[in-house]
């Protein structure tokens, strides 16, 4: 018994002693191996997410669709857009400097972009001399046989012209054959040609008129035809070859 008590008390003298030592130094290294073991862990974990393999690729990657907001910048993304509409509708609604002229000082249509033109007769009377094509007909004036290239409309001197189309006068002329005349471009390489006018002209060249406007009278200038009747001489070209006027315009009115 005595003895028991001895060796009792040299283990109590033990664990005061060297044995605290030992237990702190076995509880140091266990907390080291499980420290070791979770930074191990995560660095694993880390590596394969760099790597892009495995499923922390899936797991962890970053979502390109989740924007990289800062601060108050949860705000941004809605002004960004606002502010883009805004600007899309202005710069839709604004004219352009070039249309905002162009209504500001309107110009007359371009013919040659016209796709349909209106029509009407030069002046209304009996037709005295047909269009001859190419078959020579028996002149009056000239005494012999000749072509004639347009049509000669029976009139009183004095008559109004109409303009038989929209168009640029691109020429006021005295021919030494068919006297006082007036040349009308009505674009797409249709002209009209109002010859036998009296001297005085009520257009000037360059200047746009419009269907039926007057541009003249019938007169007696016309040297090659002064033995028929007074008469609208009247001719149509498409791309500078002659056409039978009536066929052209339709015998409108």
């Amino acid at each position: 018994m005595s003895n028991f008590k001895a060796g009792s008390s040299k283990f109590s003298r033990f664990i005061n002693g060297k044995g605290f030592y030992i237990a702190l130094a076995i509880c140091l290294v266990a907390i080291g191996t499980a420290s070791y073991i979770a930074i191990n862990g995560s660095v694993g974990t880390v590596s394969k997410i760099k790597s892009g393999s495995g499923a922390a690729s899936s797991n962890f990657a970053p979502s390109s669709s989740i924007p990289n907001w800062d601060n108050n910048s949860a705000t941004k993304p809605t002004e960004q857009t606002v502010s883009g509409v805004a600007d899309n509708r202005s710069s839709s609604s604004k004219p352009s400097s070039s249309s905002s002229s162009s209504s500001a000082a309107p110009t007359k249509p371009n013919q040659s972009q016209t796709s349909k033109l209106v029509y009407t007769m030069p002046v209304r009377g009996t037709i005295l001399t047909a269009y001859s094509g190419n078959t020579p007909v028996f002149d009056k004036t000239m005494q012999d046989w000749r072509v004639h290239d347009g049509v000669d409309i029976s009139g009183t001197e004095g008559t109004p012209v109409k303009a038989c189309a929209s168009g640029t006068v691109v020429e006021v002329k005295v021919d030494d054959m068919l006297g006082q005349e007036i040349v009308i471009d009505h674009g797409d390489g249709l002209r009209s040609i109002y010859a036998n006018l009296a001297s005085q002209v009520t257009v000037k060249k360059g200047q746009y008129v419009d269907v039926g406007d007057t541009i003249g009278c019938i007169g007696d200038t016309a040297q090659s035809e002064i033995a028929v009747a007074p008469h609208l001489h009247f001719e149509i070209t498409k791309n500078g070859n002659d056409v039978d006027p009536l066929a052209q315009i339709g015998g409108e009115n």
